[in-house]
């Protein structure tokens, strides 16, 4: 039954490749969980495998293989998810907290040299 559906979705039927990847969004849900530990990478990363599953689905050679083929395209897409994570760190930069008050603006800057200028 399998097979079937994998070779109507590799001629073009998105209604086969819908069924077969009906029952399998929920499995490949959780072990991408497993593998990021983030419910919504976990989520991006399952849809990548899909998109990436039905572009290339030509390129299978044996549809009896198909779940762990595309367990294999999701455990990929978790490590370059996980690899760009680790890439972006973030930096945290101090800096000094200036009291407004302290720090002239433009406006006063003119009125003291003004002031100046007059002899006050």
């Amino acid at each position: 039954m399998q097979s079937d559906l994998v070779v109507k979705a590799q001629g073009g039927d998105a209604e086969a490749f819908s069924m077969l990847t009906a029952g399998l969004t929920n499995r490949l849900y959780a072990a991408a969980r497993l593998i990021l530990r983030d419910d919504d990478l976990a989520a991006d990363c399952v849809q990548d495998a899909l998109l990436r599953a039905w572009l290339d689905l030509r390129a299978l050679r044996d549809p009896d293989r198909f779940d762990a083929w595309l367990h294999r395209l999701l455990v990929r897409s978790c490590y370059r998810t996980a690899s760009r994570k680790r890439t972006r760190g973030m930096v945290e930069i101090h800096g000094q907290v200036i009291d407004e008050r302290a720090v002239p603006d433009a406006q006063h800057a003119v009125a003291v040299e003004d002031q100046l200028d007059r002899g006050f």
